[in-house]
């Protein structure tokens, strides 16, 4: 019989998990560099790490291209931030950061090169890509470097530069180019090594959390539950229809690139490629709709980009969907992909994403309207995966 109880899931957020912290923690930091300043340029600030692992000996981080005096806190913070992103995948990928989310990311898909690749990941949202810091998992060669130098770019990271890339990079005075080693070094998955490492949260106040660093336990589509099912009030409620195998390289990648934003969080993937993110918001249901906004504003932007380029301005804001979807032609979204970082408290998400064309959806489970959410989701023919883990950062 179909359906893999998962009715227990919503007790995981109700049981404590104590780790072995001691009373008192004494942390022996390591100075790198000065960065330029900090967050702000009135904030001095020095990039430290934890003795006692060598993961930074491992990915180190240097600059091979100097430009504004060197580093700041925030990009610092996209490089890292990134590379948190791009550990997961073994195709070529690039991800376009602002302010420590991505703008746009993109994998390899149907054997296009890094130059593809990455114009696809800066114009999944070309106004927020202005003054990003680019990062890519392979060596970037000259014509990707010519696509990057286009546009304003503050930074670019990879593990190796071809030669004649640096040349190129030297016309533009202010743009830094970063190196880093051994990204497949990172921890990632539950069980890798995180000796001596501490994921820090420091409050105002004079206080910090300390925790463990996020590992997933979705190492690939075998971990994931693909036909949930909860029981309640005597009735059993299962998911009815599988993910494609195009859906679920698509789930895997939404859940990847979801677990480096800020929540709540959402992110619609097709082929490779995020349609668009929501982020940073108070309601699960405002995360989506705000990615439903950008899409179709993301989308439009592309499309006079490509057909009035002496005349193109930005999509405004203030039209809605079904103005921006009459100019368009199509919705954006059809045959997506979307990953949540938390459970979908209520219908609402499923609603809104199907009604804009979404095939699949990928969430941890968990809350008390499972049963309501799953009905939903076999009303519209969709699938759905559950994680059994929640990604969230802030």
């Amino acid at each position: 019989m179909r359906g893999t109880d998962v009715t227990d899931m919503k007790r995981t957020y109700r049981t404590p998990r104590v780790g072995e912290f001691p009373e008192e923690l004494s942390l022996n930091l390591l100075k790198e560099f000065d960065l330029r300043y900090g967050e702000n340029p009135n904030q001095p600030g020095a990039a430290y790490r934890f003795r006692g692992t060598s993961l930074a000996e491992f990915t180190n981080i240097r600059l091979a291209k100097s430009g504004k005096g060197g580093l700041s806190a925030t990009n610092l913070l996209d490089i890292t931030r990134a590379l948190g992103i791009l550990k997961f995948f073994q195709k070529p990928a690039v991800a376009v950061m602002k302010h420590a989310s991505p703008s746009g990311f993109a994998e390899q898909h149907g054997g296009n090169n890094l130059e593809d690749i990455y114009r696809l990941a800066r114009d999944a949202d070309a106004r927020s890509a202005f003054g990003s810091v680019v990062v890519t998992t392979v060596p970037i060669d000259k014509n990707t470097a010519e696509a990057i130098v286009s546009t304003f770019v503050e930074a670019v990271a990879a593990p190796e530069y071809e030669q004649g890339v640096l040349d190129i990079f030297e016309r533009k005075k202010d743009i830094r180019a970063i190196l880093f080693s051994n990204l497949d070094k990172l921890p990632k998955f539950a069980g890798d090594d995180t000796t001596g490492l501490y994921d820090l949260k420091v409050l105002p106040g004079g206080r910090v959390i300390v925790q463990t660093p996020y590992l997933s336990s979705i190492r690939g589509p075998k971990d994931l539950i693909l036909d949930p099912l909860v029981r309640k009030n005597g009735q059993r409620y299962v998911v009815d229809r599988d993910p494609t195998e195009k859906e679920l390289e698509d789930l895997l990648t939404a859940w990847y690139v979801n677990t480096g934003i800020s929540s709540n969080a959402v992110v619609f993937v097709k082929d490779g490629l995020t349609v668009a993110i929501g982020s940073g918001q108070r309601d699960r249901v405002g995360a989506v709709e705000e990615a439903i906004s950008k899409s179709y504003q993301k989308a439009l932007d592309r499309k006079r980009m490509l057909e009035e380029p002496e005349n193109f301005s930005w999509t405004r804001r203030n039209l809605s969907w079904k103005q921006m979807g009459a100019q368009l032609g199509y919705r954006p979204l059809e045959g997506a992909a979307m990953s949540s970082d938390g459970f979908l408290p209520f219908r609402d998400s499923i609603d809104a994403a199907a009604e804009e064309g979404v095939r699949a959806v990928i969430q941890p489970g968990g809350s008390r309207r499972d049963d309501e959410i799953i009905q939903a989701v076999n009303e519209y023919h969709m699938a759905m995966a559950y994680t059994l883990e929640r990604c969230f950062g802030h």
